[in-house]
């Protein structure tokens, strides 16, 4: 499944299943970007980033391959938005102050491209998020769950196509292309979940991609928080964000 249609099939979810940029996340954002104007926000989505930078004044330009994510940043007042992929931006050299992406980069197997583009349309700041991958990569405490909600789908006759491939790029890959200006790691979104709670938020991203019926869902999820013991300790923890931040011109001059 490519990332444009996993994506147009998760949209109408997609909000509801993920808790909102945290404070600490937003505070961070605006100071890696001060003096900055014209931001793109690359990968804008829903806009759960592009619509707290543009009621701080920022003016947030969005572009994303999703046209049914776009749909729903639209309903929440963004007004300048464009469909394009990240890889080649519609965009002039050097024709906004900064641009930002986040939970993109893991959708891209090389981020030379992508961080190249990114530094041709900006002149001052390129900014990304890049989550810390500790409890979300294939060989984190949650790496079963997605696998097993897939077998039993199609066990109960609702096969879910594949996902696009994620890569878990490190701190480390992505300095080795080029040494970036700042590196700040800060508290993302938290906020107290039940257990039950967690598993049909989470549950509901999977249904998501499959529009599964409401019951199928309810069972398959019934069924995998019988077979996973999780310890709720871990649900209401902050999950870190490192935010890294490059002058344009040194990705400019990336290979």
């Amino acid at each position: 499944m490519s990332s444009e249609v996993e994506f147009d099939h998760i949209a109408p979810t997609y909000d509801e299943t993920r808790r909102p940029p945290s404070s600490e996340e937003l505070d961070a954002i605006s100071e890696l970007l001060s003096g900055c104007r014209t931001v793109l926000d690359a990968g804008v989505g829903t806009g759960r980033f592009a619509v707290p930078l543009a009621a701080a004044r920022f003016d947030v330009l969005g572009v994303d391959v999703s046209l049914e994510m776009m749909r729903r940043a639209r309903a929440k007042g963004l007004v300048r938005l464009a469909r394009a992929n990240v890889l080649r931006l519609p965009i002039p050299d050097r024709a906004v102050d900064a641009a930002f992406m986040a939970h993109v980069l893991q959708l891209i197997p090389d981020p030379r491209p992508v961080l190249r583009e990114l530094g041709r349309v900006a002149r001052r700041r390129v900014l990304i998020l890049l989550p810390e991958w500790t409890e979300r990569s294939p060989t984190g405490p949650w790496a079963g769950l997605r696998e097993r909600y897939r077998e039993l789908a199609g066990e109960m006759g609702y096969p879910l196509g594949e996902r696009a491939r994620r890569y878990w790029h490190s701190l480390d890959e992505v300095a080795a292309i080029a040494t970036p200006k700042v590196v700040r790691l800060v508290a993302g979104p938290a906020a107290p979940l039940t257990l039950e709670e967690w598993f049909a938020r989470w549950g509901s991203r999977m249904a998501g991609q499959g529009r599964l019926p409401p019951q199928v869902h309810q069972e398959i999820v019934r069924r995998i928080q019988a077979e996973y013991p999780i310890d709720p300790a871990r649900l209401g923890r902050s999950r870190k964000e490192r935010f890294i931040a490059w002058d344009p011109a040194d990705l400019r001059a990336v290979a």
